[in-house]
């Protein structure tokens, strides 16, 4: 995993890391373990609050991180997670929470039944020039993955679904759909596991052999234009 496409590890959010100093750790490691590149995504959801609140608290926390920043970390990026909601058709100033400097919006679809309403959302912000990337797409049901890959919609799996106890079946079709280039990045999302994360990076690697390169390349692609926030 040479860049990690979701690293929700930003103190201060649903998800992130408990606060500067761990998350300052998560990205040593990272680091040490050979990400090259990772995107920081918050989650954001429409509901809880604007994107300019979001924003405004997200640079904040963004600039007390600045002063705890390891000296040996990946390449970092500044994006967000974003939560699907109906509520997002009508956001103006959605271009905030892309991937900074591109046009890549990385977007978490909810649990249960996915409603036509939802579905015309994500086909509003596809409309308007956006690339979309569905995050934590291994967790969705089968069938509605092979629909969201049909309309062209891409998408990110978890390390974690890679790691641990794996159904062999599972790992097979999340490869298929890798070597098909429908699985475009990892995320590692190790903000509550920091001490293991190294572990958890080496084997991954492992797991995935060739497909490693093929996926750095394919996030590299969402990358291009990207305005980094480390040097």
């Amino acid at each position: 995993m040479q860049i990690d496409l979701g690293g929700n590890v930003l103190p201060g959010f649903v998800g992130g890391s408990k606060d500067v100093e761990i998350c300052a750790d998560i990205l040593r490691t990272l680091y040490s373990a050979g990400v090259a590149a990772a995107v920081l995504t918050p989650r954001y959801y429409p509901a809880k609050m604007s994107v300019a609140e979001f924003t405004t608290l997200r640079e904040q926390i963004l600039y007390t991180l600045s002063e705890n920043m390891p000296k040996k970390c990946p390449v970092l990026y500044l994006g967000s997670e974003v939560y699907l909601d109906e509520r997002l058709k009508y956001i103006s100033d959605i271009g905030s929470l892309a991937i900074y400097g591109t046009r890549t919006i990385i977007v978490d679809m909810p649990e249960g039944i996915w409603e036509t309403n939802l579905l015309d959302t994500l086909y509003a912000i596809k409309m308007a020039d956006y690339e979309i990337l569905i995050s934590h797409i291994d967790r969705c049901p089968e069938g509605y993955v092979k629909d969201l890959f049909k309309l062209g919609y891409k998408g990110i799996i978890d390390a974690s679904a890679l790691l641990g106890v794996t159904n062999l079946l599972r790992r097979k079709r999340l490869f298929d759909w890798i070597d098909g280039g429908n699985i475009v990045g990892v995320a590692s999302n190790f903000a509550s596991d920091e001490k293991r994360a190294h572990e958890k990076i080496m084997k991954l690697h492992s797991i995935l052999g060739g497909r490693a390169a093929t996926l750095a390349e394919s996030s590299a692609h969402y990358l291009a234009g990207a305005i980094k926030i480390t040097k």
